[in-house]
């Protein structure tokens, strides 16, 4: 039986320093979305590549019920994440080897529905975008096309491969900055974009100010997010987000805006600290 869908980027090691806390929690797409798509019960599988000494974080996706393709690399991908309100400013530590065209290839084979999640330029070999036209159903969350690595700090900055990205997607979601820097980097707007790729819907986040979704036929639907009182960590509210509305848009059969309500509802229990637990994602030092 093929998998419902198949999340491919990399997982993480996250220190998150947030006002005078420090955490240490395991991240990346393919833990937050995973997770989210899995509890949701969505059949799920991940491909990714995680250090032998951590591999705790894949015991913590298997226990979740997630297929796992995990590859080898001498050191997981690590982040330090400093977190301010909405903004965020990131250092990479360390990189995992890229996810090479063969996993990407072989993962996508056992789905009608692939979410390439990249962190970085090179999370995912570029060679393997290039083998996706035949998946049924690609969505893309642009993030690793719309940085640049400069001694350890992440910076904006378009890459090469966007367009690659782009030309399989059939979903996509970004944040306002990495839709307005799609934006001026195509010198088009987003709906010439989407024309320009065949995109049928582009998702854009806004914080703590909604954000909207543009849909190839039905235009813009705004949505606002659910107050929260207490924000205990933003980190991976995006990826919540995405995997919520994908699992009510597309498993469950929501229209649009009742997906990103129930979507936005969802991603208000996780910054709260109420969905992905903190203890859940917690990790050792080592």
């Amino acid at each position: 039986m093929k998998h419902q869908i198949a999340i491919v980027g990399s997982a993480t090691r996250d220190r998150i320093l947030h006002g005078s806390e420090s955490q240490l929690k395991w991240g990346g797409v393919v833990v937050y979305s995973g997770l989210t798509l899995s509890w949701l019960r969505i059949n799920t599988a991940i491909a990714t590549n995680v250090a032998n000494c951590d591999k705790t974080l894949v015991e913590l996706l298997t226990k979740a019920g997630i297929s796992t393709d995990i590859g080898d690399t001498p050191v997981t991908t690590e982040f330090v994440n400093h977190i301010s309100g909405d903004h965020r400013d990131q250092e990479l530590l360390a990189s995992a080897t890229p996810i090479s065209a063969e996993q990407v290839s072989r993962i996508a084979d056992s789905t009608d529905h692939l979410y390439l999640g990249a962190l970085h330029p090179l999370d995912i070999d570029p060679k393997a975008l290039a083998t996706l036209k035949d998946v049924r159903r690609v969505s893309v969350d642009i993030q690793g096309y719309t940085r640049r690595i400069q001694d350890g700090k992440v910076h904006k900055g378009i890459c090469e491969d966007l367009p690659l990205a782009l030309d399989c997607a059939d979903i996509v979601k970004a944040s306002r900055d990495e839709t307005e820097a799609a934006e001026a980097f195509f010198g088009q707007t987003t709906a010439a974009i989407m024309e320009q790729f065949k995109i049928d819907q582009w998702l854009t986040t806004d914080g703590g100010n909604g954000g909207w979704l543009l849909d190839h036929a039905s235009g813009r639907h705004d949505f606002d997010v659910v107050p929260v009182a207490d924000v205990r960590d933003p980190t991976g509210a995006g990826d919540v987000f995405f995997a919520a509305y994908l699992t009510y848009f597309v498993y469950e059969d929501a229209g649009i805006d009742e997906a990103l309500r129930q979507a936005a509802a969802l991603t208000a229990a996780q910054v709260a600290g109420d969905f992905i637990t903190a203890d859940e994602l917690s990790r050792s030092a080592a």
